[in-house]
């Protein structure tokens, strides 16, 4: 596998993790939430930003 084709794959695997996380939001947004529910919520929207920030990250590198 060339690089072109790693960054793809990686790029498939971001993806797929930040839809996974954008639905259980969904399933727990509008919801009245108990605590724990509540730290899900919160926990899934700070992966999302770690998850993204971490993406842009990488693509300032493989642009360099």
């Amino acid at each position: 596998m060339n690089d072109r084709e790693k960054v793809v794959e990686y790029e498939l695997q971001i993806e797929d993790m930040l839809h996974a996380l954008q639905e259980r939001i969904s399933e727990l947004e509008g919801k009245k939430l108990d605590e724990f529910e509540e730290g899900r919520l919160l926990a899934y929207t700070e992966m999302m930003d770690i998850i993204k920030t971490r993406h842009k990250m990488i693509l300032e590198v493989i642009e360099e």
